[in-house]
């Protein structure tokens, strides 16, 4: 305990254990869930406070006191102790589960699930699924879809009832379509693969992805960094709702924590293109990550960007020549029709859940002004300070009027990973040795070129 909570010397390691604070901030509304549902707007404010200190994290010039990152460490060091006691129980439950009681809550699951037994079976899940045969062949008790504003719900104000949503869907596997409901495969086609290790396969998985990610931040900092990347990462409690869980979010937000604190070379492009080739909750802090590691990586600066392209082309090329028409509107197109406000963002707390076409544009323009201002700042701040924009974008992932918990439980990691892997670099693009770690009789390896 008392190595833990030892005072951190390096500036970057006390910005980084600030950052696990920030991310728990970021992620409040499932981090501190207890405290502030009955206060969501508190939730809300929380948030935002976390996306400043992240971004001021990033800065590689800032050098919080000893003080404060002592702090900070033991504020980790209680979530660490939380998040540890709370994946074990509910891991061990959905292990013990049925796959009916694993992917029937949520339909992304049994579209991941139902997906991947298309595949096994020889089909292509983006012509052939529908996700209320999937729900009836499962013996699911309710049926669990995305509920859009047209047939039968188009004069909704708001999101219907699990009984109407029931009856809905009974209507459709009798003959009769009512609309409103989002049946198809509408996921890049890595989700599908994914669904091909079944429920089970994805529980464990959604435990040791982001295990084997932790080691990978873990290692991919200086030594002096360590204890701060481990403190950090393990007091996100916010990725507590997609751990355990029959669904693909684990392992996008695993690929993601590797995409942000590797960005020069091959292996984080490889893991920032297979996240996007699984959900297009990834796509978000994909340009910004594309921009920032061309302005960092320096020579070689095309491999991240590269194997990105590669490994996202991999997944999905042979699915979208099966059927290019439907693979496109599938992943490409964009929901025309409009959905009612959920989630844990201001969108679903200053409209009350209740659908307006108005309130549908600000916050639609809102998640787009997000990713827009993040790639922008990774483009024009100065280098050392270009990582914010990639925390600055994920906010669209929060903002927008559908904000999962899915979502929300990316923010923390990526500011985590992202602080990380952000080091000093000289004129060429290499890292530059912090004064802690230079002897004092030898000279600072790139300092002439800082200061030419």
């Amino acid at each position: 305990m008392s190595a833990l909570l030892a005072p951190i010397g390096s500036s970057q390691a006390r910005r980084i254990v600030l950052a696990g604070v920030a991310g728990i901030l970021l992620t409040a509304p499932l981090s501190l869930q207890q405290a502030v549902a009955p206060h969501p707007v508190i939730g809300w404010m929380l948030t935002l406070a976390g996306a400043v200190l992240a971004v001021c994290c990033a800065r590689q010039s800032w050098v919080p006191s000893a003080a404060v990152a002592r702090a900070a460490s033991a504020v980790c060091l209680v979530f660490c102790a939380v998040t540890v006691v709370l994946v074990i129980g509910p891991t061990v439950s959905a292990m013990g589960s049925t796959d009916r009681q694993l992917v029937c809550g949520d339909d992304i699951g049994l579209e991941t699930v139902g997906g991947g037994q298309a595949i096994l079976h020889g089909l292509n899940p983006y012509s052939s699924f529908d996700l209320l045969h999937v729900e009836v062949g499962f013996g699911c008790k309710s049926f669990q879809a995305t509920v859009v504003r047209s047939g039968v719900f188009a004069s909704a104000t708001r999101a219907p009832s699990q009984q109407a949503i029931d009856a809905a869907a009974r209507a459709t596997l009798a003959g009769h379509p009512t609309g409103g409901l989002i049946t198809a495969f509408d996921y890049p086609a890595g989700t599908a693969l994914l669904g091909i290790i079944g429920a089970h396969g994805l529980v464990l998985l959604s435990l040791l992805a982001p295990l084997l990610a932790g080691c990978v931040l873990v290692l991919s900092v200086e030594p002096s960094a360590r204890r701060a990347v481990a403190l950090a990462l393990g007091a996100q409690t916010g990725t507590l709702a997609v751990i355990g869980t029959a669904l693909p979010d684990s392992i996008v937000l695993a690929l993601l924590m590797i995409a942000c604190v590797r960005r020069k070379g091959i292996l984080g492009g490889a893991a920032l293109g297979l996240a996007c080739a699984i959900k297009q909750t990834a796509w978000f802090i994909a340009l910004p990550l594309l921009v920032l590691s061309w302005r960092e990586a320096g020579r070689g600066r095309a491999r991240y960007a590269v194997a990105a392209t590669v490994s996202c082309a991999a997944v999905n090329i042979p699915f979208a020549l099966a059927d290019p028409p439907t693979w496109i509107k599938a992943v490409l197109a964009p929901q025309t029709q409009p959905t009612f406000p959920l989630g844990f963002g201001p969108g679903a707390l200053l409209t009350g859940g209740s659908y307006s076409s108005g309130a549908l544009v600000v916050f639609s323009a809102l998640m787009v002004a997000a990713v827009v201002a993040g790639t922008v700042w990774c483009v024009r701040a100065p280098r050392s300070w270009a990582a914010p924009g990639v925390i600055i974008a994920s906010l669209g992932l929060w903002v927008g009027s559908r904000s999962l918990g899915h979502y929300i439980a990316l923010l923390g990691v990526i500011a985590v990973a992202t602080v990380a892997g952000s080091r000093q670099v000289d004129a060429i693009g290499g890292s530059v040795p912090s004064v802690t770690s230079v002897r004092p009789e030898e000279p600072m390896a790139g300092t002439r070129g800082a200061l030419v």
